[in-house]
């Protein structure tokens, strides 16, 4: 019999045995019910606020096709901050290191698929993210890095939601997503389709949450319906991750050290 979800305090459940189980297994795992409504209402309000009703201000060059992003380093926010805390304790349960380790905010940001076919010309954010991994962007000497993927409003898969290769997190590091070329990831290593059954797309309803570990090969599709798909994403690291010496997508590495841990005023311990 399942284990019923605990309340951590009057809105915010913690993660179930189950949960951690499955994350451990597949590399992913959803997360029904994660945010309560009444907090996504409030990003998705604030969301639209910002980027716009249709999240199509400020859109992207043509080459970042993905998503329309707004970065939101939100953790001194009334509303932000209590849900990436409640992100962080969430990652370390799903962690499961017996080490007493704990986790670092990295950055939190909306992310908003526009439709297809509603494409503006020369800006993107209206695109599909093909076959890959995080962690070969990331600058870190491990792995255990998770993204936490939320649903603002219900999404069926058409929405151009994520899909994750179950257990692929096992088969270690299989690259960057930029030296691919024009393929995926599947196209240098077709042989992971052996190994790793697909979840498909998935279905979301407003408030449910994926989290997907940093070496977990995933991809979202193209949003084929007539609104925007809304997503609010925070990423988190083990608090014992170090910089490995080498470029960094998403962040300046001035002022790191070799082989020591992010700095606790840009990357503070949440979990």
């Amino acid at each position: 019999m399942a284990t019923q979800p605990t309340s951590i305090d009057d809105s915010f459940r913690a993660v179930t045995p189950e949960e951690i189980a499955s994350y451990q297994k597949f590399g992913w795992v959803k997360l029904n019910n994660f945010i309560p409504r009444a907090k996504v209402d409030e990003l998705l309000a604030m969301a639209k606020d910002r980027m716009g009703e249709n999240g199509d201000r400020d859109l992207p060059p043509e080459a970042f096709t993905y998503f329309n992003p707004l970065t939101l380093r939100g953790l001194k926010h009334p509303l932000m901050g209590p849900i990436i805390e409640h992100c962080g304790r969430g990652a370390r349960a799903l962690m499961a290191r017996r080490a007493r380790v704990g986790i670092r905010y990295f950055t939190d940001f909306f992310a908003v698929k526009q439709p297809a076919k509603k494409k503006q010309a020369d800006r993107g954010g209206a695109g599909g993210s093909d076959w890959h991994q995080d962690y070969a962007a990331s600058a870190s000497d491990r792995s255990g890095g998770m993204v936490f993927w939320t649903a603002l409003t219900d999404m069926p898969p058409e929405k151009g939601t994520m899909a994750f290769l179950n257990g692929s997190h096992r088969f270690g590091v299989m690259g960057h997503y930029a030296t691919y070329g024009e393929g995926n990831l599947l196209d240098s290593y077709p042989e992971l389709l052996d190994e790793c059954a697909s979840s498909g797309n998935l279905t979301y309803s407003a408030g449910d949450v994926t989290v997907h570990s940093n070496l977990t090969v995933h991809s979202a599709g193209t949003n084929v319906t007539d609104d925007p798909r809304w997503t609010y994403i925070v990423i988190v690291n083990p608090a014992d991750a170090c910089w490995n010496g080498g470029p960094a997508d998403a962040f300046q590495t001035d002022g790191l050290t070799l082989h020591k841990e992010l700095d606790d005023e840009r990357f503070p311990v949440i979990g």
